[in-house]
């Protein structure tokens, strides 16, 4: 009779030969207009300050109403990002965002961070399966773009971003599923052993 634990090791071992595409992947967006950082970067490139209307923004596909993660601040969050201490006076700010603010509730901003993540499990199957090694790689992209609108025209735009994220983790788990007992592993070993 074959054992729960030596069931599992000749099936992962069987497994070893596939692709490591078999090993799980997530994949992680925060839902707005811009499906890629190229796109977004366009997007910030065709708003002209003083000239771009908010009917303009929502051909863009940026509209409060609309575009999900949009956050509208009004003046006074709008000091706290340009004058987040009081090192830095309203003096120093651009002529552009002192204006907004000075327009007080005719001031508002639309904030967004579009972002995605994809994340594949690599390595070798079985030593994954069994816990022993796990091997991540994250790649994605981020952005961040600040717009400031007085009476529904933009006055101000700010942009920042990382076009493209990679990162690689890799855990070892010398004693493997008995140092980690949990998910698969653990239910395998927990059927091999036999209950008083």
């Amino acid at each position: 009779m074959i054992r729960p634990v030596s069931a599992l090791l000749a099936a992962t071992l069987g497994l070893a030969a596939c692709a490591s595409d078999i090993l799980p992947s997530t994949d992680r967006e925060k839902a707005g207009p811009f499906p890629t950082y190229e796109i977004a970067e366009i997007a910030y490139k065709i708003i002209e300050p003083g000239v771009t209307d908010s009917a303009k923004l929502r051909e863009l596909g940026i509209d409060p109403k609309t575009t999900p993660n949009l956050r509208v601040i009004n003046y006074v969050e709008v000091m706290r990002v340009f004058m987040p201490t009081d090192t830095v006076t309203l003096a120093d700010l651009d002529p552009a965002v002192q204006g907004c603010i000075g327009a007080k509730t005719a001031c508002v901003g639309y904030v967004m961070a579009p972002e995605a993540s994809a994340t594949q499990r690599t390595g070798h199957i079985s030593l994954d399966v069994l816990g022993f090694q796990r091997e991540t790689e994250e790649t994605g992209w981020s952005a961040s773009m600040l717009l400031l609108l007085v009476d529904d025209v933009v006055v101000y735009k700010l942009w920042s971003g990382t076009p493209r994220t990679e990162e690689r983790n890799k855990e070892t788990n010398p004693l493997g599923p008995a140092q980690d007992l949990s998910g698969t592993a653990k239910d395998a070993i927990g059927g091999a052993i036999p209950k008083p």
